[in-house]
């Protein structure tokens, strides 16, 4: 699934009422791992960037996804132990 495609299912089970969310928490950890599969891919491809040119827009726009990834992440796993 494309990281477009799992931000847009984070924000819909994040619009939900809090019944709907605890009646899809399963979801919820299908998505959480998956962006977790991503932050892996990615960190590895920006330890190789890093190595090949560390200035480069390519590594810069690595690092952003990464960033955007990890905060999607967290803000997941909050919300799975506020629900």
């Amino acid at each position: 699934m494309g990281t477009t495609k799992l931000i847009e299912n984070l924000e819909k089970y994040f619009d939900l009422s809090k019944k709907e969310q605890r009646e899809k928490h399963d979801k919820l950890q299908k998505i959480i791992h998956s962006l977790e599969k991503k932050k892996s891919t990615l960190e590895k491809k920006v330890q190789k960037e890093r190595k090949i040119n560390a200035t480069s827009s390519h590594y810069q726009g690595l690092e952003r996804k990464l960033l955007v990834i990890s905060r999607l992440i967290s803000k997941a796993k909050k919300k799975d132990l506020a629900a």
